[in-house]
C-alpha cells in the first residue's frame, strides 16, 4: 500500500521542464509512473480480495445502489474506459495484470507433495466397485509374483509373468484412451485424464514395483547361488588337497620301508 501511494505522489506531482514542449523522455517517464501506479493499485486490490474477498470499491457501490444516489454500472463503465485509455500505449501494458494473477495462482491450488497426495486422495471414491476391484487385482498380482518368485520356480514362469507385466505396462495409454472414452459403463466419474496420471498411479505403479521385487528376489537368489558354488569349489579344492597330501605321506612311507 505504502509503495502504491508514494507512487501516486510521484505521479500526482508535475515535472518541470524549461522548454515549451515536452521531451519525449518526460512523456516516457510520465507513463511509467502511472504504469506504477496501476501496477500497485492492481497489487492492492489483489491482496484485498485475498483477504477480504471483496473488491475495495465495493462496499461503496453497495451503499450507492440502496440510496439511489448516481449509476453505479455508468461510474464503473467511465473507470474501465479511463483505465483502458491510460493503459494504451504504456510500456508496462500487461505487468499489472500477469502480476495479478500471479498472486491468485500462487494462492489456489496443492503446493507441497503432501497436499498433491491429499488431493488425488479425496478426488477418488475409494468404495465404488471398479475402484475395488482394481485394488484387489493389484493384491492377487503382488500375491503371485511373489509365489512365482519362491525358491526353486525356475526362470520360465518369471519370464512369463515379468513380459506380461511390461505387455500391460506399454498398453497403458490404450488402456486411458479406453478408459475415457468408456468410463461411464463402469465408473462413477471420470479418472483417466490426458496426462494418464490415474493409470499411471493405480496400475503402472503397483506393477511396476512387482516387477522390482522379483528382480530383487531373482538376484539375491542368484547370489545365494553364487556363493554356495563357491563354497563348493573351495571344499573340494581343500579336499583335493588333503588328498594329495594323504598320497605323499604314504609314499614316502613305501620308500622308507624298502629302504
Amino acid at each position: 500500500i505504502l509503495p502504491g501511494r508514494f507512487l501516486g505522489l510521484l505521479s500526482s506531482t508535475p515535472i518541470p521542464s524549461t522548454m515549451s514542449s515536452e521531451s519525449t523522455f518526460e512523456r516516457l517517464t510520465n507513463n511509467i509512473l502511472k504504469s506504477a501506479d496501476q501496477i500497485a493499485n492492481r497489487i492492492e486490490e489483489g491482496f484485498a480480495i485475498l483477504s477480504t474477498g471483496k473488491l475495495p470499491g465495493e462496499e461503496g457501490s453497495h451503499q450507492a445502489e440502496q440510496s439511489g444516489d448516481g449509476d453505479p454500472l455508468a461510474d464503473d463503465d467511465q473507470i474501465m474506459m479511463e483505465m483502458d485509455e491510460d493503459m494504451i500505449g504504456s510500456p508496462l501494458e500487461g505487468i499489472a495484470d500477469s502480476v495479478l494473477s500471479d498472486l491468485m495462482a500462487n494462492q489456489s491450488g496443492p503446493q507441497t507433495p503432501m497436499e498433491h497426495f491429499d488431493a488425488f486422495r479425496s478426488a477418488i471414491t475409494w468404495k465404488e466397485p471398479f475402484i475395488m476391484y482394481l485394488i484387489a487385482f493389484q493384491v492377487i498380482t503382488f500375491a503371485f509374483c511373489l509365489w512365482v518368485s519362491r525358491r526353486g520356480g525356475g526362470m520360465v514362469p518369471r519370464l512369463v509373468v515379468m513380459i506380461t507385466i511390461g505387455i500391460l505396462v506399454r498398453c497403458a495409454e490404450l488402456i486411458n484412451g479406453y478408459g475415457a472414452r468408456n468410463w461411464e459403463s463402469f465408473a462413477t466419474q471420470n479418472y483417466f485424464d490426458k496426462s494418464g496420471i490415474f493409470t499411471g498411479l493405480m496400475l503402472c505403479a503397483p506393477l511396476l514395483m512387482d516387477c522390482f521385487i522379483m528382480l530383487t528376489l531373482l538376484i539375491r537368489e542368484a547370489s545365494n547361488l553364487l556363493i554356495q558354488v563357491k563354497r563348493m569349489e573351495i571344499k573340494k579344492s581343500r579336499e583335493k588337497k588333503n588328498s594329495e597330501k594323504t598320497r605323499c605321506k604314504k609314499s614316502k612311507a613305501k620308500t622308507k620301508k624298502e629302504d
